[in-house]
């Protein structure tokens, strides 16, 4: 995997079709590391972060971290955007001369007209210098400072004027070199950090925007786009399957109808795979505001069928994942599986007490005497965020439908 990624490093998606491949594989993928990263992608064994974000040293020893840990797949750097082969020889040159200890000692040390500033800002978008103390904020705020000093020391090295040259290398009263100071600063929230590796890398390495929604994937159900389709494209149906999906909003196009209404094309991303969700007019009234400032969609609607290479669904339903239970009545159907050891009075009676009076079919399954029977409840039941919480809690299995 490592080498097939490295003979795409230069075809965006090609690439990021195998590092999702690698991730769906269970290859642990370690972002790009400026003191081990090689040029192509290459098989390693983890190593412990030399620093923390709040720039201490970490006491995490190699030994504790490689015990019982497979190998990873790290990031290579030329897979970073605009990184050119010039700048890729002379960080690899100076890698092996020693461990860079700090992103003013990496620009003191390498060439700036070839790693230059925005090749700088895309090595910390991706995660490049996250072992260096500092954030990334912190970083990219006082990159073209650091530069300076860097510049101005190398300057005083070649006139020979080191002993003149204040403010870059400092040195504590035992003599020890001490590192860049930066001033203090929040680093990004997860999301500003996504949406930079995504630009320059093609691909989410810290995590995946939709890690935050696996509970709605679990509980609703909800398999990738790409399976959604290979479920039904070898059937010969005659009416549209209704399907749900979940995913990131990723584009959006406005058309005007021959009647002069408004509809939208809209594509959605999860993990693997893309759709194009159809909104026409009526549902597009109701939704337009929610489209502009949300960006993580269930949507659930007809699966097109004159069109089986690409997923695309018209959309009867569409729900930002941060309104879902906004809608009192969205939950339709629930079903709840009892297993055996859960059919005791005792627990009967304590999911019982669980169970709210409100809006929503229930169906109850479980098995006796070797035969799998289903009791349809003549309640309806109020399904709460809080409520399937504390049934995961207690080992149930249930399934939502909307």
């Amino acid at each position: 995997m490592a080498c097939l990624i490295s003979l795409e490093a230069t075809h965006p998606d090609k690439m990021s079709f195998y590092l999702a491949e690698t991730k769906n594989m269970g290859l642990e993928l370690l972002p790009p590391d400026i003191n081990r990263s090689q040029t192509d992608f290459t098989v390693t064994q983890p190593s412990p972060s030399l620093w923390r974000g709040d720039g201490e040293r970490a006491t995490l020893q190699l030994s504790d971290l490689q015990k019982n840990s497979p190998s990873q797949i790290l990031y290579g750097l030329h897979g970073i955007k605009n990184l050119g082969l010039a700048a890729l020889e002379n960080i690899i040159l100076e890698q092996t001369k020693g461990p860079f200890k700090d992103l003013l000692d990496f620009c003191t040390r390498i060439d700036l007209r070839t790693v230059n500033k925005r090749v700088l800002e895309n090595l910390n978008f991706a995660g490049a210098f996250d072992t260096l103390p500092g954030y990334r904020s912190q970083k990219q705020a006082e990159l073209a400072k650091i530069m300076e000093l860097a510049g101005a020391a190398k300057e005083a090295r070649r006139t020979g004027q080191m002993q003149l040259f204040g403010g870059l290398v400092a040195q504590s009263p035992t003599g020890v070199t001490e590192l860049y100071s930066y001033q203090p600063l929040a680093e990004w929230s997860m999301q500003e950090k996504l949406k930079y590796e995504k630009e320059i890398i093609g691909f989410y390495l810290s995590a995946h925007p939709l890690d935050h929604y696996q509970k709605y994937l679990r509980w609703l159900n909800i398999i990738a786009f790409d399976q959604i389709l290979a479920q039904y494209q070898n059937q010969k149906l005659v009416v549209e399957p209704i399907v749900t999906g979940l995913g990131i909003k990723k584009s959006l196009r406005v058309i005007n109808t021959k009647k002069g209404d408004k509809m939208c094309f809209l594509q959605l991303e999860d993990y693997q795979s893309q759709a194009e969700i159809i909104i026409f007019p009526k549902l597009y009234q109701k939704v337009a505001d929610l489209l502009e400032s949300n960006h993580v969609l269930i949507v659930q609607g007809n699966l097109d069928l004159s069109s089986l290479q690409k997923c695309k669904i018209k959309a009867t339903n569409l729900i930002p994942v941060e309104q879902f239970w906004d809608h009192k009545q969205l939950v339709k159907h629930m079903s709840l599986d009892i297993a055996p050891e859960k059919l005791e009075l005792t627990n009967l009676k304590e999911l019982r007490d669980l169970l709210k009076a409100g809006k929503t079919d229930l169906v109850l399954k479980f098995s006796e005497n070797q035969k799998n029977l289903q009791l349809n409840s003549l309640h309806n039941v109020l399904v709460t965020e809080e409520l399937l919480q504390t049934l995961e809690q207690q080992n149930f299995s249930f399934e939502l439908r909307i």
